[in-house]
C-alpha cells in the first residue's frame, strides 16, 4: 500500500499468531501495516462472498457491529461480504484485522479507501512478499488462515461453491464454532450458508446468537425505536411475507401508495426495512 510503511513479522515471535505456528503450512514471515497488538486479542471471523444479498449485509453490519464490542473481526478484503464485516466493525469504533491474498503490491483498488481505514484503526496482514501476486490457489490458503485466527467463524453469505464455505470447512477442521446467516429455500446466494446449518453450524439472526455460543452475555439492548400505526402495519405486513412490492405492501396494510412512500422512507432511516430494487422491499 503505498505511502504506508510495511513492517515484517516472523514465526516465533510474540506477536506471531500461535494458532498458525502448529500449522505444518504456517507462513515463516508475515508483512503488515497497523496495529500487530491486535493479533493479541479476542478475535472472531466474519465472512461472506462477494454475492452477498443487499439486506444481508445490512443485518451482517448489524450483527458484525455487536460482535466487535468484544472481539477484534478477522476478514478478508474483496467486496460484499468482508467489506460488510469491515464496516460494521469500524462504524461501532470496532478493530479489525484484514489477511490478504497475496502480496501488499496486489492489494484490491476497489475498496482501497476502505482498507486505507483499516490501516490505521486495525491491521492488514499478508502472508506473501510484497511483489507476490493474487493466484488462485493462495485464496484457500488465506480462508484456512482467516479459520484458524478466529475463535470462531460465521458465514453472512455462500453460493455452491463460495470460498466463505472454505473457511468455514478449516474453521470445522480446526474444532472453532460455525455460524451462518438463514435463507429462504433455493436462494442462489445462501444455499451454502443454508448446508452448513444442516451440517450443524448454528443458525444465526443476531449477534446475541454468536456471543452466547462463545459464553459471553450480551449488553443490553438499546430501547425499541418509536413506530407510527402506518410504519408497524409495514413491519407486520413484511414480516409475513418476507419481501414485498409497494403495490402489494399497500393492498395488504391498506395504506394507500402515496402514503405509503414517506412511511417505507422512515422506516428506511430507522433502519427497519431496507429496498431490494424493483419497488420492493425486506425487512431487517
Amino acid at each position: 500500500m503505498q505511502g504506508s510503511i510495511l513492517q515484517e513479522l516472523n514465526i516465533g515471535a510474540p506477536m506471531y499468531p500461535k494458532s498458525w505456528e502448529s500449522l505444518p503450512d504456517a507462513p515463516q514471515s508475515l508483512q503488515y501495516v497497523g496495529d500487530v497488538a491486535l493479533l493479541a486479542t479476542r478475535k472472531f471471523t466474519v465472512v461472506g462472498s462477494r454475492t452477498t444479498p443487499v439486506q444481508m449485509r445490512k443485518l451482517g453490519k448489524e450483527v458484525v457491529g455487536g460482535i466487535a464490542n468484544h472481539f477484534t473481526i478477522v476478514t478478508g478484503v474483496a467486496d460484499g461480504g468482508d467489506e460488510t464485516a469491515i464496516r460494521g466493525a469500524l462504524e461501532v469504533g470496532g478493530k479489525v484485522i484484514c489477511v490478504l491474498a497475496g502480496g501488499f503490491s496486489a492489494i484490491p483498488q476497489s475498496n482501497l479507501p476502505l482498507l486505507k481505514e483499516v490501516a490505521k484503526n486495525g491491521l492488514l496482514l499478508s502472508p506473501y512478499p510484497y511483489d507476490a501476486p493474487t493466484r488462485s490457489f493462495s485464496y484457500e490458503y488465506r480462508n484456512k488462515l482467516l479459520a484458524y485466527l478466529g475463535e470462531g467463524a460465521l458465514v453472512l453469505g455462500a453460493g455452491e461453491k463460495s470460498g466463505a464455505l472454505i473457511t468455514a470447512k478449516y474453521a470445522k477442521k480446526a474444532g472453532k464454532e460455525i455460524f451462518a446467516f438463514p435463507y429462504a429455500p433455493r436462494v442462489h446466494a445462501g444455499v451454502g450458508c443454508n448446508r452448513l446449518i444442516k451440517e450443524g453450524a448454528h443458525l444465526t439472526e443476531s449477534a446475541e446468537d454468536v456471543l452466547l455460543c462463545m459464553g459471553i452475555t450480551p449488553t443490553a439492548k438499546k430501547a425499541p425505536v418509536a413506530l407510527t400505526k402506518e410504519e408497524q402495519a409495514v413491519l407486520e405486513t413484511l414480516a409475513l411475507l418476507s419481501e414485498a412490492h409497494v403495490n402489494e405492501l399497500s393492498s395488504k396494510s391498506g395504506i394507500p401508495v402515496f402514503k405509503l412512500r414517506a412511511t417505507l422512507s422512515a422506516l428506511e432511516i430507522k433502519g427497519a426495512i431496507t429496498p431490494i430494487g424493483g419497488n420492493r422491499y425486506a425487512i431487517v
